[in-house]
């Protein structure tokens, strides 16, 4: 008897024993579950305050996008006047960028296009002075602006400013064609017009014929005139422009130009445009053309002559 009941106490201690394990190892395992989700309510936690700080940030400025503050002991009131009457009660500071203030009950438009600030009744060049004048007379605290508002800015700049100063950007330019190529290509106002300088230099052909090649362009043919050559191709020009072209070449030789046209009617146009001969009409002779002539020729000559007006089609 003795003997039976110590082994049932026996058992029962180990029956005891087991159901501990197996208590510790459920609440081991159920921790260890636990423990992820504990950590995903944590980064919630710490995602939310971020949030709600950013949210009470912007909050903090209101519609409007500021707020008055002291600049001394930086506590927020409601207006300007607020602001001078607590510098003055309680700091014992007198008026010193606020003097400028022309009209107290007015407040400034922090958004204004032109930076006009109506208060003091005054003009700002650009957005960080008119911004920089409202925080220190005005004692404002302004909301940042981002980025991408300011590249995307509806300011439009003056194409026509004498001081050749872009308000958009803030920046003066220090050339006038600068200035208006900036305000044509980066804001885009087609109004500019950029006036072109064409500088005619003469060269119709970049053949030469002592090397019998043709370059590539003007720049590399004079290049090659002054180098290989040691010539200047203004005084070509010059000899050209002195030459007169023989307007009844068999060959439709140009000798001012130094060049051969491949027929007549190419020949007279070359003429024309280039040099500006023109052809007039046929002197009065006593021979009138026949115009049943079989081998259609035509025994009135033509003239030309060099004229100095310019050629108008007939």
């Amino acid at each position: 008897m003795k003997l039976r009941n110590r082994k049932k106490r026996v058992f029962g201690h180990v029956k005891q024993e087991e159901q501990k394990v197996d208590i510790a190892l459920n609440s081991t395992s159920s921790f260890t579950v636990d423990e992820p989700s504990t950590c995903d309510i944590g980064i919630k936690q710490e995602d939310t305050k971020k949030d709600n700080s950013s949210l009470k940030q912007n909050d903090r400025f209101g519609k409007e996008g500021y707020y008055y503050r002291c600049n001394i002991c930086k506590q927020r009131m409601p207006t300007v006047i607020s602001v001078l009457q607590h510098r003055k009660l309680i700091h014992n500071v007198k008026r010193t960028h606020s003097s400028r203030i022309k009209d107290v009950n007015t407040e400034p438009n922090i958004h204004d296009p032109n930076f006009y600030c109506k208060s003091c009744k005054v003009d700002y060049n650009g957005r960080s002075q008119y911004r920089q004048h409202l925080k220190a007379a005005h004692y404002m605290v302004l909301k940042p602006i981002p980025k991408h508002i300011i590249l995307q800015s509806t300011i439009v700049p003056d194409p026509d400013d004498p001081n050749l100063y872009c308000r958009a950007c803030n920046y003066t330019y220090a050339s006038k064609a600068t200035y208006k190529r900036h305000c044509r290509y980066t804001h885009g106002i087609t109004s500019v017009k950029i006036p072109t300088r064409a500088k005619p230099d003469g060269i119709i052909d970049t053949y030469c014929k002592h090397c019998d090649i043709r370059l590539s362009s003007k720049a590399s043919y004079k290049k090659h005139l002054f180098t290989i050559h040691d010539m200047d191709w203004r005084l070509i020009q010059q000899k050209r422009e002195n030459t007169v072209p023989n307007v009844d070449d068999p060959n439709f030789y140009c000798c001012a130009c130094e060049k051969k046209l491949s027929n007549k009617c190419t020949f007279n146009m070359h003429l024309m445009l280039i040099h500006s001969i023109y052809q007039s009409a046929p002197k009065k002779t006593g021979l009138e053309p026949d115009i049943n002539d079989p081998n259609n020729n035509c025994h009135s000559s033509v003239i030309f002559e060099r004229q100095s007006r310019p050629w108008k089609a007939p």
